[in-house]
């Protein structure tokens, strides 16, 4: 029985190690009025050679007025590596779903209103870096948002222990979290 929660354990900690969060500074282009944020996280995950890129909860903020957007999520993306960096590309539409931030309610979220809404997705990365465009056309509006991501992630991977390597320690400590929950 050890054994079986051994592999599940090393198997958790492979699983973590494909997906990275980017904390990332956000730059909104809407009608030529920019706004920022910091501290934005954006999940990039490695599935055999494809991707999935999620920006979750996002939202427009403008003169002091916040207008909850939702998350914006691709999946199933051919990764190109050169250069020492993976790019993705995405040009289709997507349907944008409610955020869960624990600020905004569920019908808050414009996002979902809109229905399908086409996006063309330009995202460079590496381990520790990310570099993404998300241009979003509103054709009811008549308008294009432009979404600039810039991003950083941990250099250390797969430190679930929290002491700063990554060791057979974190193994355990995955199947200490399992055996006692």
């Amino acid at each position: 029985m050890k054994k079986i929660f051994a592999i599940i354990a090393a198997a958790c900690c492979a699983l973590s190690l494909s997906a990275t969060t980017y904390t990332s500074h956000i730059k909104v282009v809407v009608n030529g009025v920019v706004s920022e944020q910091d501290e934005v996280p954006v999940v990039v995950n490695n599935n055999n050679g494809t991707y999935d890129l999620s920006l979750n909860n996002f939202c427009l903020t403008a003169e002091g007025v916040t207008m909850p957007v939702g998350n914006i999520a691709v999946s199933g993306v051919q990764g190109v590596d050169e250069y020492g960096y993976t790019t993705i590309k995405f040009k289709a539409p997507i349907t944008i779903t409610a955020g869960n931030d624990g600020v905004h309610g569920q019908d808050e979220w414009i996002g979902p209103m809109l229905g399908e809404v086409p996006i063309d997705l330009t995202a460079r990365f590496t381990g520790t870096a990310l570099d993404a465009n998300i241009d979003i056309e509103l054709a009811v509006m008549g308008q294009t948002i432009g979404v600039s991501l810039f991003g950083v992630a941990p250099t250390i991977k797969g430190d679930v222990n929290d002491d700063s390597e990554v060791s057979v320690n974190d193994v355990n400590a995955v199947v200490d979290i399992i055996l006692n929950n």
